[in-house]
Parts: structure tokens; C-alpha cells; sequence
């Protein structure tokens, strides 16, 4: 043992080069595993665990405080099948105004909750910015009622109550409770606000069940607590599972896009780095003869091969697993943020075992196959098969390619492949799995931008006008609404009601306006079903405001839409099909003529407001879209329209600066570091098959030199060895990654439950998939040029002497 375990490690020095390719293959390899499994982890639902970290509240529960006393709620703690509660907290219901560099921005009305600590035995509470409560005075804000990006308020916000007396509060900090139980919290003893005079105040309770498998049983449980109570305590509740929902509806999308990149991410690390490992022992089987003349049994054989493989490959694993952990930290980030969780998944140690034990496996299989395969041979056979190759192994076509008026450096070059075309055939595997990472990442990459692209609209509506005072609140593309710099005319106060007739003569006045159609939200009952449909309609032509169709047409009269893909898969309806809208006043029935791709969690008709004449009693616009003439830059558009409205409530935006597509930043950068991992990969694999070829041919490149082959000719020799092997790899890899392109987004579609339009999944030209499948050549020759180099610089008798 203790003569394999030296020969063993002499040999990791004697082929420093070698043992230098292994590593790094096997360094990235378990990188790129890390990351894999750590978005695997991410995406195991996320929301569960964030729930179960969080003590999420089963039920928040809303009772009037003139019927239920504090010490009855507290009493409900006791009854049956209540596991945990907290509370009771005062809570109000009251608008939130703020004086941001927008100017005065009123916020939707929101519960405010009067509560002192943050880990309560139900829904602890996380920080996401600044600091907790420390007494009156101060103000936490929701993390999913403060806005995002320019239209965020931020901690040291002053912020003023919309309830008698007007109480101002400093925000200090930003909180996340994972169910939503309020939108504020302030200090138990802000009776100014808690107890304002005509305020909506109640009194809020969070429990837990131990049954809480379905809306039933939570019901059920409630119903079982508050029995005691007087009649018309309880005063309303939610459910987590209805948040849930709501949350893994925004995940699905997600979901099928990372496994399937983490799993391609394993799969092409796994045969990579068997295909270099293996290699590797191949190359050294005349050592294993010399080592067998000397009497060394096969079993030693074998062991003097693994044992230098994993000397070399178990540091190189290790050091892998703190790099993907340092890479996968920033992306489980991004991924929970994308999955609206208040803080990261972290990878659990099981996966650093995992990733420290399979790898070292994994290569140690991959050298104890053909390293068993060669103990077996006799010592002549090893050296002979060790030896450069006999000259009837692809002779023909090494002849022929001869015979052909190429320069004699790239007939030799592009012959080599046929000598050893075992080698080069896993040689081809290496650069058709980089090469199809390539071309499925870039094509996944414009389709993601094009799907950004569609659901934001900005091409189609650079800029929009909000009406405030007709539509306070979450905005159609979400985030809030700020109200105008100016206060809308009154003295910086809450702005006043806007006439749409008005806004719309300024638009239309402004200079670069080159479209302009107004928008109206409504929710109107849909006949057999008992959830509300949301009904966007516009009063002009909406074929140019950036929905991509599916299929079918738009809308032409009042009996008419088109729906959202969510919308028809939510209800049932196929484009071609009738239904029945209706509200209190009367109902219509409309043809739905087309199918629209529109954002993942709107369930939305479209139709002209025509057609809700008879439906709604007054049917305001909430908002401008509007389209700009070529050259008309957004911003300067907006500043203007500002200037032209600082009399009236109603705030011009960029579209771009009011979209945030945490999902498809998050697949962005997915796609561009675990692709920049598996390329790499792929591209040692070729540089080791270069220098395998090199060494082996080392004695007849002296013997080259020797007749007259300059260094430059030995070098295109060498890089043309591997364009066969780059041309057949990128021409198998353009089918492929065409293939699990088009797979993964109609995967990502299905979970989302949408079609994807033609624009998004032809993202592939004539000229784009040539260009991508010559990548495979680019891949081989970027992996040929420095042992092309070092071919080039041997010496003449060194080489002659290699033998």
C-alpha cells in the first residue's frame, strides 16, 4: 500500500499539466453543483419553510373592540385546538401620506397594528431595512406596502396618519410578516393613532391550529375559539392557505426554469468531468505497462490511478464548495426576492456533504473504469495500446485529406481526429454540451427579455399618466402611485379629485404625443364562476399598446374582447366561446375573439368601454397610456407633461422606471453564471484532449520540425486537429439547445398558466443558429491555442528525444 500511495503521488507531480486540468475541471464541476443544488433547495417550496421559520399566523382574526374585551381575546389562547397565539393588538384602519422627493404621495388605505416586539410565538416578524420600534413616534412599514424602487419610501420617511389630528411618524424601519397580518406597525401606546376620535379601529388576534389542512378546517378551529365571544365580535379573518396561493402562483414560472438549469448544470459537469478523468488514465497506459513489468499487480494498478486522481481531485472539491457557496449566496438573494420572501434560502449542510462525497465518487469511478480495463492487459498490450497510434487508424481518411490542395499543417490537423477516434468522440460530447449550453442560454436570454418586454409594455407605452384622486393604491402594473411633486395644487396637501377631460387636452397638447388612449379598471361577476374578473377598458384602439396576441384578433364593437392567457385558463374559456359578465346593474354577454399574453398574475378581459355601458354606473379613466413619436426621448417627455399638469392630480411616468422584473433578473443571472461554469468546463475538456493528442504525437512534431515545419505551421496544425471536433459538436448542440429551448419555455408557460406567444419562442434566425453552431469551433480552438503554443515552442531534439 505504502508503494501505491508513493507512486501514486509522484505521478501527480510528474504530470503537474494534467493534474492541473483535473483540478480545475473538478474545482468547477463542484461549483457549479453547489449552485445547482442550493437553487434546487430554493425552489423546494419555499414558502412552507418560510412559513414554518416565521411561525406564519393560520388565521388573522379582526374583532370590534366594544365587543370584545382584551382579557376575552386573551382568553381564546386556551381553548381547544389553538396551539399558539398573539395578541391582542389595536389596530386601525386609516390612509398613510408622505413627503418624498415626488412631493406629497397618499398611500392606499392600510391596518395599522400597535404591537412592541417582533418575535411573537405567532408571526415573528423580519427586518428587511432598518431598525424595530422603540416607543411613540415611530412607524414600520409592511415590506410589500412601501413600493419599490424610485417610488419606495424610505426609512427616515415622515409620514403622517390620515385620522383626526393628524399624527406624523418617522418610518425607521421596513418589516416582512409572511401571511400580510398588517401593512404598519407602530408603538402599543400610539393612542393618537390606535385610538384616534372616528378612526376604524378593531382589534386584531393571530392564531395557530393544530388543524389547518384546509380553509374548512381553519374555520372550523376559529369558530371553535370565538365560541365564547358575544355575538358580532369577530368582525372578519383571513387564512394563510389564501397567501400561499397567491405566493406559489408567482413561484410556478420559476420553478421548472431553475430545476431544469440545475439539473442540465449536474448532468453536463458529470460527463465533463468523467470525460477528462478518463482521459487522463487512458494516457498514462504505458506507465501502467512499465508498472506492470515491475510487478505490480492490477489491483495496485488500479490504486496507484485513483489514488492520484483523488489526491488532485478532493482539495479541488473543496475549494468548490466554498466558491459555489460564495456564488449561490447572491443568487438565492435574487431567487428569494423573486419568490417575495423576506430573506434567502440558505444551503443546508446536507448539500456540502452531498457535493464532498458524490464528487470525489464521481471522479474516482471515472478513473477506476478504464484504469481496471488496463490492469487487466499485459504489460506488452499497455504498452502498445500507451503508444501513438499505428497508421491504418483512419488512414484512409488521413490519405485522402492529404491528397487535397490544403496547406499539409491543416490536412495533418484535421486527420488527427481519426487516429484515436475513441478520444475524440467523448472529445465531441465535451464541446457539443458547451456549445448547446450556449445555444440554449442565449436563446432562453432574448426570450426572457422578450417576455420582460411584453409584460411591461414600455416599447408600445413609454409613458403613462396616473389619476390620483380616481386611483389611490396598488397601480395596474403594481407598486403604488405617487401623487405630483407639486401637491396637485393644494398647498402640498392630499391632491384633489382630476377631470379626465382636462388630462387628456394636456396630453394631447404636449408636444412628441403620438397616441393616446385611456384606461379604465373594473370587476364585474363572470357567470359560473364565483371569483370577480378584472375588466381593463379602453375608450380608443388598444392594438398598439403592446400586447403580443396568441391567437385569434382584437376586439371590434362592444360585444366583443380579448382575454388574458391566465384569464381562459382560470375559467375554462377557449377563444371562439361566449360568456356572460355581470354586475348589479345588468349583465352582458361577450364573444371572447382573441387571446392575449399578459403578466403572470393578471386574470384580465380586455374590451373598449362601450362595453360596459348598462354594467357601470360611472366609469372614470385611472389612467393614460400614451405613445411618443419617434425620437421623443420618455423623461424629457414626462418632465414637460409635469410642468403642463402641476395644477392638476395626475402624475406622468416612464413605464421603464416603474417595472421591477425581479423573475427574469433572477433567470438572467442564472443563465449567465452557471453557463460561464459549464462553458469553462467544456472548454478543459477540450484543452485536455489537446494535450493528450500533443504528447502522444510529441515525437512525430520533432520529426516534422526536423524536415521544415516552422513553429507557426505546427501551431495551425495542432488548433485544425480540433475544428472537426468543434464543427460536428456545435452542429449536434444547435438541434439540442433548440430543443430544450423550446421545452423549457413551454414548461415555464404551463406553470405559469399561460401560451407563449410565437414572438417569444422564435427567438432563433437563420443567421443566429449558423453563428451558434460555429461557437463549437470557437470552444475547441479556444481550447487547442495554449497547448498549440507550447507545441509550436518544442524543441526539435527535446521532441526527437520524447520517445
Amino acid at each position: 500500500m505504502r508503494t501505491v500511495l508513493r507512486v501514486g503521488w509522484a505521478a501527480v507531480g510528474r504530470r503537474r499539466l494534467q493534474s492541473l486540468v483535473i483540478a480545475a475541471v473538478v474545482l468547477l464541476s463542484s461549483c457549479t453543483a453547489m449552485v445547482a443544488l442550493g437553487l434546487l433547495v430554493a425552489s423546494n417550496a419555499p414558502f412552507d419553510h418560510a412559513f414554518a421559520r416565521q411561525h406564519g399566523a393560520h388565521t388573522t382574526a379582526s374583532f370590534d373592540p366594544a365587543k370584545a374585551s382584551a382579557a376575552d381575546l386573551t382568553a381564546t389562547a386556551d381553548r381547544p385546538g389553538v396551539t399558539a397565539t398573539a395578541g391582542p393588538f389595536d389596530a386601525v384602519t386609516a390612509r398613510l401620506l408622505a413627503t418624498t422627493p415626488h412631493g406629497t404621495r397618499p398611500g392606499p388605505d392600510g391596518l395599522i397594528v400597535g404591537r412592541a416586539e417582533t418575535a411573537t410565538p405567532v408571526d415573528r416578524l423580519e427586518l428587511t431595512d432598518g431598525t424595530w420600534l422603540t416607543g411613540p413616534g415611530q412607524i414600520v412599514l409592511s415590506r410589500d406596502s412601501y413600493g419599490t424602487g424610485d417610488l419606495a419610501w424610505r426609512v427616515g420617511t415622515e409620514i403622517t396618519v390620515d385620522v383626526p389630528g393628524k399624527p406624523t411618524l418617522r418610518v425607521v424601519g421596513i418589516a416582512d410578516s409572511i401571511t400580510g397580518t398588517a401593512d404598519a406597525w407602530v408603538w402599543p401606546t400610539q393612542t393618537n393613532v390606535l385610538r384616534a376620535e372616528d378612526a376604524v379601529a378593531s382589534r386584531q388576534m393571530l392564531y395557530r391550529f393544530d388543524s389547518s389542512r384546509s380553509d374548512t378546517a381553519i374555520r372550523t378551529s376559529l369558530s371553535a375559539a370565538t365560541a365564547a365571544l358575544p355575538d358580532g365580535a369577530l368582525t372578519g379573518s383571513s387564512a394563510y392557505l389564501a397567501v400561499k396561493l397567491r405566493a406559489e402562483g408567482n413561484l410556478k414560472p420559476m420553478v421548472p426554469f431553475v430545476v431544469t438549469f440545475a439539473v442540465v448544470g449536474l448532468v453536463i459537469s458529470a460527463l465533463i468531468v468523467v470525460n477528462v478523468v478518463s482521459g487522463a488514465v487512458v494516457a498514462g497506459f504505458r506507465t501502467i505497462g512499465v508498472q506492470k513489468t515491475l510487478g505490480f499487480t492490477p489491483g495496485q494498478v488500479v490504486g496507484v490511478y485513483v489514488g492520484q486522481i483523488l489526491a488532485v481531485g478532493v482539495p479541488a472539491c473543496l475549494l468548490g464548495v466554498l466558491l459555489g457557496r460564495l456564488l449561490a449566496t447572491p443568487l438565492l438573494a435574487q431567487t428569494a426576492e423573486a419568490y417575495a420572501l423576506s430573506s434567502p434560502a440558505t444551503i443546508p449542510a446536507w448539500v456540502d456533504l452531498l457535493v464532498l462525497l458524490g464528487v470525489p465518487v464521481m471522479v474516482g469511478l471515472a478513473a477506476i473504469v478504464p484504469a481496471a480495463r488496463a490492469g487487466r492487459l499485459s504489460a506488452v498490450q499497455a504498452i502498445t495500446v500507451g503508444r501513438a497510434p499505428s497508421s491504418g487508424r483512419g488512414f484512409r481518411i488521413r490519405r485522402a485529406l492529404a491528397a487535397t490542395g490544403l496547406p499539409r499543417p491543416v490536412s495533418f490537423g484535421l486527420g488527427t481526429p481519426f487516429a484515436r477516434p475513441a478520444r475524440a468522440a467523448v472529445t465531441v460530447v465535451a464541446v457539443l454540451l458547451g456549445a448547446t449550453t450556449v445555444v440554449f442560454a442565449t436563446g432562453l436570454a432574448t426570450s426572457l427579455s422578450e417576455v420582460a418586454a411584453a409584460f411591461n409594455r414600455t416599447a408600445a407605452v413609454p409613458v403613462t399618466v396616473e389619476l390620483i384622486a380616481a386611483h389611490v393604491g396598488p397601480g395596474p402594473a403594481g407598486g403604488n402611485v405617487p401623487a405630483p411633486r407639486n401637491g396637485g395644487g393644494n398647498g402640498g396637501g392630499p391632491p384633489q379629485p382630476a377631470d379626465p377631460a382636462a388630462v387628456r387636452a394636456i396630453i394631447q397638447a404636449q408636444p412628441g404625443t403620438a397616441r393616446l388612449v385611456a384606461t379604465s379598471e373594473q370587476e364585474v361577476d363572470l357567470a359560473g364562476s364565483t371569483e370577480p374578473l378584472s375588466v381593463r377598458a379602453y375608450d380608443g384602439d388598444p392594438s398598439w399598446v403592446g400586447y403580443p396576441l396568441i391567437s385569434g384578433r382584437w376586439y371590434d364593437g362592444p360585444d366583443e374582447a380579448v382575454a388574458g392567457s391566465r384569464m381562459l385558463r382560470l375559467t375554462g374559456t377557449k377563444v371562439g366561446d361566449h360568456i356572460t359578465i355581470r354586475t348589479s346593474l345588468g349583465e352582458r354577454r361577450v364573444h371572447v375573439v382573441g387571446e392575449a399574453f399578459s403578466n403572470v398574475g393578471e386574470a384580465t378581459l380586455i374590451m373598449g368601454t362601450e362595453g360596459l355601458d348598462g354594467l357601470v354606473e360611472h366609469l372614470t379613466p385611472n389612467r393614460f397610456e400614451i405613445g411618443l413619436t419617434q425620437g421623443t426621448e420618455p423623461h424629457a417627455y414626462a418632465d414637460a407633461l409635469l410642468a403642463d399638469l402641476r395644477d392638476v392630480a395626475a402624475v406622468p411616468q416612464v413605464t421603464a422606471d416603474t417595472q421591477e422584473n425581479e423573475t427574469i433578473q433572477v433567470m438572467l443571472a442564472l443563465i449567465a453564471t452557471l453557463s460561464l461554469l459549464l462553458v469553462g468546463v467544456a472548454a478543459l475538456g477540450v484543452f485536455n484532449t489537446v494535450v493528450l493528442n500533443t504528447r502522444e504525437r510529441v515525437h512525430e512534431i520533432g520529426v516534422l520540425r526536423s524536415v521544415g515545419m516552422t513553429p507557426g505551421q505546427v501551431r495551425w496544425m495542432v488548433v485544425t486537429s480540433m475544428v472537426t471536433i468543434g464543427l460536428v459538436g456545435g452542429a449536434l448542440a444547435v438541434p439540442l439547445g433548440y430543443a430544450l429551448h423550446r421545452w423549457i419555455l413551454h414548461a415555464i408557460g404551463e406553470a405559469a398558466g399561460t401560451d407563449v406567444p410565437h414572438s417569444v419562442v422564435a427567438v432563433y434566425g437563420p443567421l443566429e443558429l449558423v453563428g451558434l453552431g460555429a461557437c463549437g469551433i470557437v470552444l475547441a480552438v479556444l481550447g487547442a491555442l495554449i497547448p498549440a503554443g507550447w507545441a509550436a515552442g518544442t524543441r526539435v531534439a527535446t521532441a526527437l528525444h520524447a520517445e
